[in-house]
């Protein structure tokens, strides 16, 4: 296989079954809506490669593309799980051995996470271990209806205090279809009242209300997740918005198998165990799920009677929104 396409060391293998490809899938998808024409994204492709950078720090490189003609690389801390975007070549002055990157929070988490085969909420569900606050991440699937702009104020202004943790799973044609209120959403987080944690959550989203799980979301027969999944990440690029190693699978529903492409993709699963429609309780320490794309009345009246009920506690700090990466304790 090509360097690129596979990396192992001591049993940690990110290779792909005969005939994938996975990781040397490239897409030459140029997307312009709200790009420059020097900034278009291309040859867009998914990689792992450790490495230091020129301040010692260890890195990981988890995808290359051309921003116009600059070489980029899309890049996680193995620590904190932050990503960059860098100039490819510039930082990256030294491979990293296995032996310093196989037992990182991070890749640790690919592997727990990539392990089982659920039908529906595989993945981190709930934070790993005793918290003071609660996760708390909004879908915003394809929807005609205008989004739920009073979920947003709501949680901005949920401490009194600046920024409001939150993270949000995001598909492509939501974003194209509601452009003013993706920016609205920016705006919030560009002025500091909202720290956000974007996550995929594919492109499309694919859903058809007639078919059983097994056939349906990314399940669905011809459905290519892999093209969902890096389409995603190339118009959260083009509009701004530097993807993290979280996804969120349409519907929640996954098998083996999509859970071990998604570890090739190098991304985390991300459940939860309050969805809220489903009249699901948080409690500390919970992965809270609600839609905010106006196709979740129950789900937003309930988040709101939360932050009515728990107010006192989310000001004077006994209580916390947390950012989704601080819910990876394991060691």
């Amino acid at each position: 296989m090509k360097k690129n396409s596979k990396i192992t060391g001591d049993g940690f293998s990110f290779g792909l079954k005969s005939g994938a490809f996975l990781l040397v899938f490239i897409y030459a998808i140029v997307l312009s809506s709200g790009l420059k024409a020097s900034e278009k994204v291309s040859d867009y492709k998914s990689v792992f490669r450790p490495f230091y950078d020129d301040d010692g720090k260890l890195e990981i490189a988890i995808r290359d593309f051309n921003l116009g003609s600059v070489p980029e690389s899309l890049t996680v801390d193995p620590y904190t799980f932050k990503t960059g975007i860098i100039k490819r070549g510039k930082r990256a002055v030294k491979s990293a051995p296995d032996k310093d990157w196989k037992d990182t929070p991070y890749v640790k988490a690919l592997y727990r996470y990539a392990a089982g085969d659920r039908l529906q909420n595989g993945g981190i569900h709930e934070g790993e271990g005793s918290y003071d606050g609660v996760f708390i991440t909004v879908d915003m699937c394809p929807s005609k209806r205008p989004f739920d702009k009073d979920l947003f104020v709501a949680t901005a202004g949920l401490t009194g205090k600046s920024p409001v943790d939150v993270a949000i799973a995001v598909s492509g044609l939501w974003m194209e279809r509601h452009r003013d209120e993706f920016n609205w959403i920016r705006g919030l987080e560009r002025s500091n009242r909202l720290n956000i944690t974007w996550i995929n959550h594919t492109y499309s989203h694919p859903y058809e209300s007639s078919r059983p799980l097994r056939e349906n979301f990314l399940l669905t027969p011809g459905v290519d997740m892999e093209r969902e999944i890096l389409r995603n990440e190339i118009l959260m690029i083009g509009n701004g918005v530097t993807p993290t190693p979280f996804f969120r699978f349409p519907g929640l529903v996954s098998d083996k198998d999509l859970m071990s492409r998604l570890k090739a993709l190098s991304l985390i699963p991300v459940g939860a165990n309050a969805w809220l429609a489903k009249g699901e309780t948080p409690v500390s320490g919970s992965i809270i799920l609600v839609h905010g794309n106006g196709n979740d009345p129950v789900g937003l009246k309930d988040l709101l009677d939360f932050y009515n009920k728990r107010s006192d506690d989310f000001r004077d700090g006994s209580l916390k929104a947390l950012p989704l990466a601080a819910a990876f304790r394991s060691r």
